[in-house]
């Protein structure tokens, strides 16, 4: 049995992964072969903690993320404020703990090739997703176009660009992979607007809706046609977890690392895009500061 620990408690993702792994069989979210066993509290509230605890019955609670490290297998690092997630999971994987960091990934593409870095390093896999890169809906459609090359996706949903941008631009990666060369962002007071431009010519649009309410959807094009589809479901949290599951298992990271970083780079892009009245932000401008580079950002 794998032991597992949370860093962070706020999201509601919480609250699903603990169901997953600490819910009884007969449960059709729960997963075998792990189990929550420990909370690591970053300035949340006694009352949540209380009732984490209570309701899936995990005993113990610690408030550093480098006290977590000898108590676990692996971690989830589930903090909605993505600019801190390098400091919460860099004790665990510097301890050489899987790590499943909850979206966004991070804040800056400096931060996210840290995250990537600190794992290479020390051994620990690393995994960052939208649970919507796995959900039914998307398979649904990439299955009904086959083997045939989405050259276009056209995506929208509701929220502000971070943190749930993160969802679109997974999307992408997970459809069209990496190759991301520019964004642009005509974002106004209720919308960001996004435009990506791959080297090879293939294109995507992203559309977020500041204060509409709704479904993720959107439209794959390829030269045979399109098809469309509308996350509806919830069950993209248990497929998430098996691939994080299957990697903390000793298995590979689910994810290439520079798809990762891409998907980071591409809502840094358009935060500066927008900041400069939609002009094409090139990735290639976002070099971080270490050397270390990954393939698709050069």
């Amino acid at each position: 049995m794998i032991k597992l620990g949370i860093v962070s408690v706020e999201s509601t993702h919480v609250d699903a992964f603990c169901r997953i792994f600490n819910s009884d069989s007969s449960d059709p979210w729960h997963l075998e072969g792990a189990q929550i066993v420990a909370l690591c509290t970053q300035d949340n509230a006694p009352e949540r903690v209380a009732e984490l605890q209570d309701t899936h019955n995990i005993e113990t609670v610690v408030t550093e993320p480098r006290d977590l490290a000898p108590m676990v297998d692996a971690a989830l690092v589930l903090g909605r404020d993505g600019s801190r997630h390098l400091e919460q999971a860099a004790p665990l994987l510097e301890a050489g703990r899987p790590c499943f960091v909850d979206k966004p990934m991070a804040h800056t593409v400096d931060d996210a090739t840290e995250l990537v870095n600190l794992a290479m390093d020390n051994g620990a896999a690393l995994m960052s997703a939208s649970g919507l890169r796995y959900c039914d809906e998307l398979a649904a459609a990439l299955d009904e176009i086959a083997d045939e090359e989405v050259i276009h996706a056209s995506l929208i949903g509701p929220g502000e660009l971070y943190f749930y941008g993160i969802h679109l631009t997974d999307i992408v990666s997970a459809v069209m992979g990496p190759g991301v060369q520019s964004v642009s962002n005509l974002a106004e007071t209720g919308f960001d607007l996004l435009s990506l431009s791959f080297g090879d010519g293939r294109s995507a649009s992203l559309q977020l809706l500041r204060e509409a309410k709704g479904a993720h959807q959107g439209e794959l094009f390829t030269s045979q046609g399109s098809v469309g589809f509308v996350v509806e479901g919830k069950l993209f949290y248990r497929r998430t977890m098996e691939r994080f599951l299957a990697m903390a298992e000793g298995g590979e990271p689910p994810i290439a690392y520079e798809d990762m970083i891409e998907a980071v780079a591409v809502l840094v892009a358009a935060d500066i895009s927008a900041s400069q009245g939609g002009r094409a932000v090139r990735l290639a401008e976002l070099r971080p500061a270490r050397e270390q580079m990954v393939p698709s950002l050069t």
